[in-house]
């Protein structure tokens, strides 16, 4: 998971070695007689994520160029969503998919570290870290960050280091500021909520101490120029083209979604069909998709798609309901940092990010149930 966010190429051969090993583990262990075993909680959410596969798998048979939608339609929904199928069927104990947790909150934390070292020698703009891509960084950061904050909170004791979560978490944030992907800095937020409202019930002594902690954070974003006007441009629709050009591509996905409401034109189509014939000249940039999962679901998958996309989502938030088990906490707002982010980029279209999510609800899911 850690090698995704250094280079996509290296991470998915790393990535198919780990399903090649899982595969050949998990013969071995049927072979020998052994028993799989799901929960009745888990077999309903493998229900409704084949609902959801079943609501986008029209637009990839049937819209436009299925030699390439088709593809794309696999790796989506099969290839991607192994690494939580692994972790389910895995026969590893507990302590040790703690640890894997653990060992990705860290390198994020490095990750930060080394984005707000870049920006200071450098003194860019953006800065990029140990990875590439602003915006793939955007969604991992909103749905790792959460679990470094909830098992800080937590009244778990078994967490080597525990108080280090703390200075993880302060780390991920600073690299989310200087890498200036203002994403992540609103998928941070939206998720701070839950965890205040869990965490005064755990401790709210250290729910004070991530107040002032935010609190000074914000003081800094506030006190530098450059920060501040990054951060007020957030809402401008004007001035900041980056904000405007995706407010008339999704005018004109409402024209796209009207005129093919049901299955769409295809996976990762809708965007090249509005540059061909729905782009104005508003939009500056030409931008090759809508920076927005729940417009382009709909414009490639139609009204059909979206509604999967809704399902899958809602259902992952309340499978998570109960706050009073961290990790369950963990998974919950791991879900709000992606959706929210998803708001402003496409991101179940990043195969870093969403493989972090399927990481973060199986380690959630298996961690919670015990």
């Amino acid at each position: 998971m850690c090698t995704q966010r250094l280079s996509i190429a290296a991470g998915n051969v790393f990535y198919a070695f780990s399903i090649v090993f899982f595969v050949i583990d998990t013969y071995r262990r049927h072979r020998s007689g052994e028993k799989f075993f799901l929960s009745a909680q888990v077999k309903r959410y493998f229900l409704v994520y084949l609902f959801f596969a079943l609501t986008i798998l029209p637009s990839a048979i049937f819209g436009l160029a299925q030699g390439y939608s088709f593809p794309k339609y696999v790796d989506y929904f099969a290839v991607r969503f192994f690494v939580l199928v692994m972790l389910l069927f895995l026969k590893i104990d507990r302590e040790a998919i703690e640890k894997a947790l653990l060992c990705l909150i860290v390198f994020m934390a490095v990750d930060g570290l080394a984005t707000v070292a870049e920006k200071l020698v450098t003194q860019t703009p953006r800065a990029h870290g140990i990875g590439d891509g602003l915006l793939r960084h955007a969604s991992i950061v909103a749905t790792v960050f959460p679990a470094s904050i909830v098992l800080w909170l937590s009244r778990k004791t078994d967490i080597p280091h525990k108080n280090g979560l703390l200075l993880c978490a302060v780390c991920i944030v600073l690299g989310a500021i200087a890498s200036g992907t203002r994403s992540s800095w609103v998928g941070i937020f939206a998720v701070m909520p839950f965890v205040l409202a869990q965490g005064l019930r755990w401790s709210p002594k250290k729910s004070l101490v991530i107040v002032a902690v935010f609190a000074c954070v914000a003081g800094l974003v506030t006190a530098n120029p450059q920060l501040s006007q990054r951060a007020e441009s957030i809402v401008d629709i004007t001035t900041d083209r980056s904000n405007g050009d995706r407010v008339e591509a999704w005018k004109g996905a409402a024209i796209m979604v009207r005129e093919k409401p049901v299955i769409g034109y295809g996976i990762l189509q809708g965007g090249k069909v509005y540059l061909q014939k729905y782009r104005t000249a508003a939009d500056t940039q030409g931008l090759g998709h809508f920076h927005n999962i729940y417009v382009q679901t709909t414009v490639d998958s139609g009204l059909l798609g979206l509604a999967g996309l809704l399902v899958c989502i809602g259902y992952s938030l309340w499978m998570f309901r109960h706050w009073r088990h961290p990790y369950a906490l963990v998974g919950f707002c791991a879900w709000i940092g992606f959706a929210v982010v998803g708001m402003f980029d496409y991101t179940w279209g990043m195969s870093a990010a969403v493989k972090t999510l399927w990481f973060v609800t199986g380690c959630s899911l298996r961690l919670e149930q015990g």
